[in-house]
């Protein structure tokens, strides 16, 4: 059809958290045991999508727009930036950022405690609080107080090449 506008055809990924429910069927991309396998510690990708939008309700869709060269590389800057943001301290009136550090180096630094470690730091520390190193006493703590954005660690995924370049969508509930 002539005048007819054109559409760019690209692929959406359907991130699925739970391995169990991700078949070669369903098309979905079982993003935590991926993770788990890279990084060598569970991820909790529904923390990490929070860190990308705290306000996301329940039973929502939330979509990572990675196909374009511009998303992708300003995803990586972010995840290779060795800062990372700790929240607003109110004492001091200013941002509070841990520096010398990747998000990734951070998160991989926190700990569950068991029979041998026991537990470094409070269930809920306060935001601004430094977590380098910390032992916490369970994962559901130790996920609420640091989880990496979901955004950047599937650029440096598809940067691995344990993902392919595309848009995902990761749907949640709760």
């Amino acid at each position: 059809m002539p005048g007819a506008p054109e559409y760019t055809p690209y692929s959406i990924y359907m991130l699925e958290p739970h391995a169990e429910y991700a078949t070669a069927e369903n098309g979905h991309i079982p993003i935590e045991a991926i993770a788990e396998r890279v990084y060598g510690k569970p991820y909790n990708s529904l923390r990490g999508c929070q860190r990308d939008d705290e306000h996301i309700p329940n039973d929502s869709v939330k979509l990572y727009e990675l196909t374009s060269e511009g998303d992708y590389e300003e995803a990586l800057d972010q995840f290779d930036e060795a800062r990372v943001y700790l929240g607003w301290d109110s004492g001091l009136g200013e941002v509070v950022y841990k520096t010398g550090m990747t998000e990734l180096d951070y998160w991989l630094s926190i700990r569950v405690a068991d029979e041998n470690t026991p537990a470094t730091v409070e269930a809920n520390p306060p935001d601004t609080q430094d977590l380098e190193n910390t032992v916490f006493e369970s994962r559901f703590f130790a996920d609420r107080a640091f989880s990496p954005s979901l955004n950047l660690i599937l650029a440096d995924l598809i940067r691995r090449s344990e993902l392919p370049r595309g848009n995902y969508l990761f749907r949640h509930w709760w």
